[in-house]
């Protein structure tokens, strides 16, 4: 009997263990999986910024930290001309691809929505996924051709339909360069944008369309009083990512105009590169690093709350 009791014993000893290891891997398997992961973003990513305020503070030319000059590069970028420039541009530039990118990956995600058979959706999804596959520099090359003053593909254009007169310089004039690079990836459908409209509007429950088509919506009723509503997050989501972009955003300038002409397409990632890599002044481009970070906090924190402040999908 007793030999019997021991095997029980010894059985369940073995099961309790089973269950404390599977336990512990349980709890601890996701922060393995995980760390190469974290690693990265520690090493690459908030190191980086909290060396960037450090170094904003300093005179430091990329190597070596030659005084300490407090909030002196603050007031230098604030009394500088060119990178105040570069604010405004940022502002008018960023609203216009927000408003551009948001609208147009909208109107194609509503588009796809439309049809009800699955192999023609799978088919307008991939068609606007697919330009997701080429690099952002090459995009920005081919329309330094498209924008080329001398027989460019735009102004060639304009004369093969009798509109000579509107043919211009678009990068080389002042008053035409910031848009001409706002203007940059036309029809404006942003891959990332599409997908995830496309994502949420097919996520929107089937018994509130239901609703929608028994209370007799029509298609643009239930645009604004069903799906705009139903894609608040998504559409926050993307405004939040489109912003940052916007804030962060050197690739233009870097191919097609140099922040020119004069300060017309001047920006403060621009301004950064130019501090840092031709001049040499690494902490006055930690500064101007520094004031984009802010900006780019702050819009964040305030569209995030706005986006859950009485928002339907958010308990309370």
């Amino acid at each position: 009997m007793s030999s019997v009791s021991g095997s029980v014993e010894a059985s369940r000893t073995r099961t309790g263990e089973r269950r404390s290891a599977s336990s512990y891997v349980n709890k601890y398997l996701p922060w393995i999986l995980l760390a190469p992961v974290l690693v990265h973003l520690i090493i690459f990513r908030y190191v980086p910024t909290f060396a960037a305020f450090f170094y904003s503070l300093t005179d430091w030319d990329g190597i070596r930290i030659r005084r300490f000059l407090g909030l002196r590069n603050f007031e230098d970028l604030f009394n500088d001309y060119v990178f105040l420039e570069g604010l405004k541009n940022m502002v008018i530039y960023t609203s216009l691809r927000v408003v551009l990118l948001i609208t147009f990956a909208f109107l194609a995600a509503e588009f796809v929505i439309s049809f009800k058979s699955a192999t023609v959706r799978t088919f307008w999804k991939i068609v606007f996924v697919l330009p997701m596959v080429v690099p952002l520099s090459v995009i920005y090359l081919l329309w330094g051709f498209i924008l080329a003053p001398q027989n460019g593909m735009l102004n060639s254009l304009l004369e093969a339909i009798g509109l000579a007169d509107m043919a211009r310089p678009w990068l080389g004039s002042s008053a035409t360069a910031l848009f001409s690079i706002a203007f940059v990836q036309f029809p404006f459908i942003s891959g990332l944008s599409f997908i995830v409209f496309v994502s949420a509007l097919e996520g929107i429950p089937k018994d509130v369309l239901d609703a929608c088509e028994i209370e007799g919506c029509g298609r643009l009723r239930r645009v604004f009083e069903v799906d705009i509503p139903m894609l608040r997050g998504s559409l926050i989501f993307i405004a939040v990512l489109l912003v940052l972009s916007g804030i962060q955003a050197v690739e233009p300038q870097l191919v097609l105009t140099k922040g020119g002409p004069g300060t017309a397409t001047e920006s403060p990632g621009w301004y950064v590169y130019r501090a840092a890599f031709q001049y040499g002044e690494f902490g006055l481009a930690a500064a101007a690093g520094v004031v984009m970070v802010i900006v780019g906090l702050v819009f964040s924190y305030y569209t995030v709350r706005a986006r859950y402040k009485g928002a339907y999908d958010v308990g309370q």
